[in-house]
């Protein structure tokens, strides 16, 4: 007998970077709507543990810590850390009595979902990247559905087809349905000036940060609203900086940000975004049909952010500098290329709409729906 959708319980894991985080909460929201109860389990230690309780919904922390690719004492120290997570992940989902053990990547999420397998809960992961990150590639053998954005991820899982889905990458629908006039209100930005946002996603980008002097300088002397999501740990460093370059962060066209809870809010006010190339960042661009300077991150899992990148700009809707390449001479011209021009603008925040992946949720939904009655 199939279980009514109101008393479906739901263990949702994925953390570490805004990457993993975002697209579990949307998955969460989704199934919240539908009367199921949620669960979020996550590490004690990274930036989950503040994001989740603020959005409502009820969060256990785990200490875990990363897998070291070498031999070492940070290996048995890690192997012994995570064994804790989880036999303390089966407790808590066998107390809870969770029909799906959901995971989206990030260390956190190994023990978690292996638990799930062990209990003989349901279990899907999804995969962001089209290089798949280790946790993921671990837990694909023993989930009952995996779910992707990118078709070819596929090719370095080495699993069973037919547990595979291409879903596309979840973006919350808040993200997607945000009023531009709303956002400006809440930032204080003045809707008759174009406006560029700069972020280094979740975590921040340090190398981004370093190379934005003569942005800033151009933004003061054209009015050009600048939005700055600098990271924590950058935030006293980039505001230092820009003191020690003559720039006054008193002036309203300037905001300058550690981290912004309400994400949706810079997205919507954006004309220009220049951002980092991971998955969800890119989902979030396209979704909200916005042109953007990518710069990928060169330590990348076999540079997956790269080819993330290209992808855009192949379709025109996407400039990208690569590291290797960044200053902020180059990043001014790209910058001074797209906002200075107002069809380019327009022609590649249409060819970034084009890309988007609205219906990714549902997709990830309906894959959740059909594993449940299948196994039933």
């Amino acid at each position: 007998m199939l279980k009514d959708d109101k008393f479906m319980k739901a263990v949702i894991t994925g953390g570490g970077t805004g990457g993993h985080i975002y697209p579990a909460l949307a998955i969460a929201e989704e199934l919240k709507k539908r009367g199921w109860e949620i669960l979020y389990l996550g590490s004690k230690q990274r930036m989950e543990a503040e994001i989740v309780p603020k959005t409502g919904y009820d969060f256990i922390g785990l200490s875990v810590r990363p897998l070291p690719r070498n031999i070492s004492f940070k290996l048995f120290s890690s192997l012994f850390y995570n064994l804790k997570a989880f036999l303390k992940a089966l407790k808590i989902i066998k107390s809870f009595k969770a029909d799906f053990v959901i995971g989206t990547g990030g260390f956190v999420a190994g023990p978690v979902v292996l638990a799930g397998v062990m209990l003989g809960r349901k279990t899907i992961i999804h995969e962001q990247n089209a290089y798949p990150g280790i946790t993921n590639k671990l837990l694909a053998r023993f989930v009952n559905k995996v779910c992707l954005n990118f078709a070819e991820s596929a090719d370095y899982l080495k699993v069973n087809t037919q547990k595979v889905e291409i879903t596309g990458n979840p973006v919350r629908p808040k993200i997607i349905n945000t009023d531009r006039k709303k956002a400006y209100q809440s930032l204080n930005l003045n809707p008759e000036l174009k406006t560029i946002l700069i972020t280094g996603g979740s975590l921040g980008a340090e190398i981004i940060n370093q190379n934005i002097k003569e942005l800033y300088q151009y933004a003061l002397e054209n009015e050009i609203q600048i939005i700055h999501l600098t990271g924590r740990k950058n935030y006293e460093k980039v505001k230092n900086n820009l003191k020690s370059s003559n720039l006054n962060l008193e002036n309203p066209l300037i905001k300058v940000i550690d981290y912004l809870d309400e994400m949706e809010f810079a997205l919507a006010a954006a004309d220009l975004i220049i951002s980092r190339a991971g998955a969800t960042a890119l989902a979030e661009i396209t979704s909200c049909a916005k042109a953007s300077i990518l710069i990928p991150f060169a330590a990348a899992a076999e540079n997956h952010q790269a080819v993330n990148a290209k992808t855009l700009a192949k379709k025109g809707a996407a400039a990208v500098i690569e590291e290797s390449e960044l200053s902020g001479e180059l990043l001014l011209k790209k910058v001074i290329d797209i906002i200075e021009d107002e069809q380019k603008l327009q022609s590649m925040a249409a060819a970034a709409e084009s890309m988007s992946q609205k219906n990714a949720l549902k997709n990830i939904i309906k894959a959740i729906e059909n594993l449940n009655k299948k196994n039933n």
